[in-house]
């Protein structure tokens, strides 16, 4: 690990001339607090919340090696303003953690002692999910709608949407990641956090990642589970792609991957599965995650407003 860190000049407010050196220090800080995280999405998207930090720092000439708890609360609002509450805290979560990792590890190129992070800087999530999903009609659309495209498609939604995993999961899962147990397919997956899952696999999504493998001349262990039509890994915009082309296909709503697992989320609560089983399926380790998906879903199904609705109805027929 390298060590010849430079240390930031002394004054808070940074120099025009001090810039690019102090921009080089936090990157290497950077490069190395990225290189522990071994969980790609968490990877990926803490790198676009701390580069998000460092631009803000130096637009607002403020050195990340110096930044007060003043300039972590003034970022946060600035997010506030642009982001979903979800992605403010994302982000906050990801400076806070180069932080913890700079500070430990090269002390001498800060000045201050402690992140500027406080926990009273996240923003409130709404208890309602605002992901949109789709209902028991346009899913089995898409599920037809995705065969029509071939083995690669239908496997990406048969998988995204019976298991309802996240882009990140399907994207890192290799051939390896299939088994057998008790006489059914099984599909371990790494979850958030680098925990690791096995998932039994709807005969849909069996059928569909076994018809691509067929068409495959050769299948290690460690080649992914889903090959692109070029012979390269999925990536979550080719993912992307080919739900949103499913989608127009089967006229329904256009969704994201996560508007899959918002729909595999609703549905099998419709279905009667209690909310602890969905949280073990969605792999959520609070369950006011899941709830929130229930909590939307009851909101609009069993609103009092229907009920109005059809007590006026009555009232004007007499």
């Amino acid at each position: 690990m390298t060590t010849d860190l430079v240390v930031a000049p002394s004054a808070l407010p940074i120099l025009h001339a001090d810039a690019a050196r102090i921009r080089a220090t936090c990157e290497e800080i950077e490069r190395q607090w990225l290189a522990e995280l071994k969980n790609v999405h968490t990877r990926r998207a803490y790198e676009r919340g701390v580069e998000v930090w460092f631009d803000w720092c130096f637009d607002n000439m403020v050195s990340p090696l110096a930044a007060r708890r003043y300039h972590s609360a003034r970022w946060a609002a600035d997010l506030n303003e642009a982001l979903a509450p979800s992605s403010v805290n994302q982000a906050l979560s990801a400076m806070n953690s180069w932080y913890e990792f700079g500070l430990d590890e090269y002390p001498q190129a800060y000045q201050i002692e402690a992140t500027p992070w406080r926990k009273k800087h996240r923003v409130e999530v709404s208890d309602e999910s605002q992901t949109l999903g789709l209902d028991k009609e346009e899913a089995q659309r898409l599920r037809e709608a995705s065969w029509e495209y071939g083995a690669v498609d239908a496997a990406v939604i048969e998988t995204l949407l019976g298991l309802g995993l996240r882009s990140a999961e399907l994207e890192n899962a290799n051939v390896g990641s299939l088994g057998r147990s008790r006489g059914k397919a099984t599909l371990a997956i790494v979850r958030k956090r680098t925990k690791k899952q096995t998932l039994p696999l709807p005969p849909k999504a069996e059928e569909a990642i076994e018809a691509h493998r067929s068409s495959r001349r050769t299948a290690r262990k460690d080649d992914p589970l889903i090959l692109c039509p070029d012979g390269q890994r999925l990536t979550n915009r080719r993912i992307a792609v080919i739900v949103r082309r499913s989608c127009r296909a089967a006229r329904v709503p256009v969704v994201s991957p996560h508007g899959l697992r918002h729909t595999c989320a609703t549905l099998t609560l419709d279905a009667g599965v209690p909310l602890r089983e969905v949280q073990r399926l969605l792999g959520h380790s609070d369950p006011r995650t899941t709830n929130r998906y229930d909590q939307a879903r009851l909101d609009l199904d069993a609103s009092p407003v229907f009920v109005l609705a059809e007590y006026l109805t009555r009232a004007a027929a007499t």
